[in-house]
């Protein structure tokens, strides 16, 4: 039952419950006209910590051309993974010692979401059915006929950039 749980509620920390949060109230902000509401106040510092004291992207930087800003660098420690979403495609970012990668977010053997996965070095292991990826270079180290797409990354000071 569990792994039929996850299957399809999504893992604890995952985006598909962060975003059922969302949706269902759990944490969000009512912005529904029957409130008062004003727009957020950017007082701090752009790169300042957000409420969950996971830092913002920063905002003051500008990317190099073709790059787009998906992650402040302290978001992510060495040995993690998250799913970030930049010009409408789903990304998986991994921090190996400092150096970030980035690959699709979808696994290719069950569309299974990646940035769930486990990273032990540069191998990304998908969370539904324990494919394994070379993060540096997409190789499959599960099955050798496929792979997945990579994309280059540049830091921007204290911002993690995608080429998409």
């Amino acid at each position: 039952m569990g792994f039929l749980k996850t299957l399809i509620l999504g893992r604890e920390n995952g985006i598909r419950t962060k975003l059922r949060g969302m949706l269902l109230g759990g944490g969000a902000e009512d912005t529904s006209p029957n409130i008062s509401y004003s727009a957020p106040s950017y007082t701090s510092s752009p790169s300042a910590p957000a409420a969950s004291g996971v830092p913002e992207p920063p905002r003051d930087v500008t990317p190099p051309e073709g790059f787009e800003v998906v992650s402040h660098k302290a978001a992510l420690q060495p040995g993690e993974v998250k799913e970030v979403i930049a010009g409408g495609i789903a990304i998986a970012l991994c921090n190996v010692d400092g150096e970030y990668h980035a690959v699709t977010n979808t696994c290719a053997h069950a569309e299974g979401p990646l940035g769930e996965g486990t990273l032990e070095g540069a191998v990304l292991t998908c969370p539904y059915h324990g494919w394994s990826y070379d993060i540096t270079d997409g190789a499959c180290l599960t099955n050798s006929e496929v792979s997945i797409t990579t994309y280059e990354v540049a830091i921007e000071g204290d911002a993690v950039c995608v080429r998409l």
